[in-house]
């Protein structure tokens, strides 16, 4: 075996750790003073960059020398060497864990998250970041993820506020979430998450990019998958770690229920206010004309579907807003409750909100395979994507990848 070939995993790692630092080759060709031809061939395993180049890779990439040595797990997917990727997590980061970023919990939650978890979870994110780079997608978040911000229930109106406006939608009623958060530029992934996880997110501070995992068991329907898509959104800015190094004092208020707003419960608060403004809803009972006590269980199902949440959670929220009557709120939540208990806790099927998951990492998928389709890394993310078998994606067999209405890698590209 030749020494390029023993240490051909040197130029993965290099590839690896620039596509974690969201940088394409061309950006980091000039940051070397070098052209481009020469990184590419590189991060291809071709050449072996000098003594002079690895020194000056560590300082812009900002890792040890080390970092490019490290061997890769024997058979690791889509060729990501995680033990290299873990030099790039940052201060603050859980070594190995959590996608090129910090995972947006608790430094206790943190060291009790499941390492198949952390590892899922990087694994998705190296695949995005890959098809980014494949595509020259853009790299960085349209909204600002460190907000500050008063744990309280005023403050936390106040937040959620700001997001909206800063989303473009201020008090509207929103159909179409994903949308809304992938066109921020907030990475969604829908996957079968280890454990017993809902979801997990993980903050990028250093880019200002996030991503949000989501999953897809059978007993997340899909106002539970929107509900912790918000969710997730209001860890960020809970966990906003920019706060705690600028000595911003983070002082807990406490909820309508007197408990103290802690990372959990105020993540859980930010989803209700977000999904259920106070404005969009006295707006909507006003032009319904619907009074206190004008509400019916078939109306309910009809506008819970329009904000996206269960019949519960627009319950409990017309109760807090004082829009609905105290007795009949009782009432209709026996037969909520009686719903769920014999069609286990699923929405009335004429009230389900229909997702389209995993959207754009299909769209980056298709673009890469048009433009990269007989490239060899491609092909390995190809083969993983369908192991995984994430929703939104057609079944990726080994002679051709379908999504849609269109083949992306012709027969015969292997």
């Amino acid at each position: 075996m030749s020494e390029n070939n023993a240490l051909s995993h040197v130029g993965v790692n290099i590839r690896s750790i620039r596509r974690r630092r969201h940088l394409s080759q061309v950006e980091l060709a000039g940051m070397l003073g070098m052209r481009p031809g020469p990184v590419n061939c590189i991060e291809k395993g071709r050449n072996l960059p000098s003594a002079r180049v690895l020194k000056k890779l560590s300082e812009v990439l900002n890792v040890p020398i080390d970092a490019f040595f490290v061997e890769p797990p024997s058979s690791g997917p889509a060729r990501v060497c995680e033990s290299a990727a873990a030099y790039v997590a940052g201060s603050g980061a859980v070594v190995g864990k959590g996608p090129c970023a910090v995972p947006a919990r608790t430094s206790a939650e943190q060291v009790l998250l499941a390492p198949e978890l952390c590892r899922h979870a990087s694994n998705l994110a190296d695949i995005f970041l890959t098809l980014e780079d494949l595509c020259g997608a853009r790299k960085t978040a349209e909204i600002p993820l460190d907000i500050p911000f008063d744990q309280s229930e005023e403050g936390l109106q106040r937040l959620c506020e700001r997001v909206r406006k800063l989303l473009g939608v201020s008090d509207a009623v929103i159909f179409d979430y994903l949308e809304l958060f992938e066109n921020a530029g907030l990475r969604v992934i829908f996957s079968k998450l280890p454990g017993d996880a809902q979801s997990i997110s993980c903050h990028d501070e250093a880019n200002g990019n996030a991503f949000i995992f989501i999953s897809t068991a059978s007993r997340m329907t899909v106002e539970r998958q929107l509900f912790r898509l918000c969710y997730e959104l209001g860890r960020l800015y809970v966990h906003a770690p920019g706060r705690a190094r600028r000595g911003v004092p983070v002082i807990a208020g406490h909820d309508a229920r007197g408990k103290e707003f802690n990372a959990e419960r105020t993540a859980r608060r930010f989803a209700a206010l977000f999904l259920m403004p106070a404005a969009a809803l006295k707006i909507t009972v006003a032009q319904l004309g619907i009074g206190p006590s004008g509400w019916s269980l078939e109306l309910l199902y009809r506008i819970k579907h329009r904000f996206g949440v269960s019949a519960e959670a627009l319950l409990y929220r017309l109760g807090e807003l004082t829009l609905i009557e105290t007795k009949l709120q009782g009432r209709l939540k026996t037969a909520i409750h009686a719903w769920y208990a014999s069609n286990g806790h699923n929405e009335p099927d004429e009230s389900r909100r229909i997702l389209s998951p995993n959207g754009r990492l299909g769209d980056l998928l298709h673009i890469a395979g048009k433009q990269h389709g007989t490239d060899a890394e491609v092909r390995d993310l190809r083969r993983l994507l369908t192991k995984m078998q994430l929703p939104g994606l057609e079944a990726v067999s080994a002679q051709s990848v379908t999504y849609n209405c269109g083949t992306i890698y012709p027969k015969g590209d292997e």
